[in-house]
């Protein structure tokens, strides 16, 4: 897992080095943005030319995904279109929005094989024709990021429930974009939970992870202070 590997070394010890130099998730996000970022510049390959002539970075934040879900609350629900239409009819009020994968790295034939529309995962419609003729994954890699972040002794317990709820939440994401396929072929290429924390209460916290879903495909890192 070349780009996993990596990335988890680096920001793992940047974290642990400066545990208290992010304020919040999208800090995070950020970091491993620059990371990834100044590795592909190193290998040459962080952008990638489109279908339809536009140059773009294969590193992204907020990347949607290629299916519809329910996310009320702590709840992940996978909505196939076959379902979707079923309960639009039954009930014309009824929602089912895409989710958002807090950082990806696109895939580069990916790019190269689709036109903007597409790589971007805006237009859905566009997004799922294009599916019918898929030949390569779309993400090299997805990551989900939560940050339980503490800025004094308390132990904030309702604060970390609504953290693990939420982490419980993302990695259900991630297991079904690992699920997902056409053709035969993955959308994703790898994945990972990444769960950050500089609290005290570090014991407390593993034990109320405890209740974390496993998948083989996913990857889970939780990652603290010593």
């Amino acid at each position: 897992m070349p780009f996993l590997n990596y990335l988890y070394s680096q920001i793992e010890t940047t974290f642990q080095e400066h545990p208290r130099q992010f304020f919040t998730e999208h800090d995070i996000h950020t970091q491993l943005a620059l990371i990834a970022i100044r590795l592909l510049e190193r290998k040459g390959s962080l952008y990638a030319q489109t279908r339809d002539g536009v140059v773009v970075s294969r590193v992204h934040h907020e990347y949607p995904t290629p299916f519809r879900c329910l996310m009320k609350g702590s709840e992940f629900k996978l909505i196939t279109e076959e379902k979707f239409r079923a309960e639009k009819q039954n009930n014309p009020e009824f929602r089912a929005r895409r989710g958002f994968l807090d950082f990806a790295i696109i895939n580069s034939e990916y790019i190269f094989s689709n036109k903007l529309n597409v790589v971007s995962g805006k237009r859905y419609t566009d997004l799922r024709e294009s599916m019918r003729d898929r030949q390569c994954v779309a993400l090299d890699l997805a990551v989900e990021v939560v940050y339980y972040p503490t800025f004094d002794e308390r132990l904030h317990d309702g604060i970390m429930n609504r953290r693990v709820s939420s982490t419980i939440q993302d990695y259900q994401k991630l297991m079904a974009l690992m699920e997902f396929k056409t053709n035969n072929v993955s959308f994703c290429k790898e994945a990972a939970m990444m769960f950050f924390s500089n609290t005290t209460y570090k014991g407390v916290l593993r034990e109320k992870l405890r209740s974390l879903p496993k998948h083989e495909k996913v990857a889970f890192y939780s990652v603290f202070t010593e």
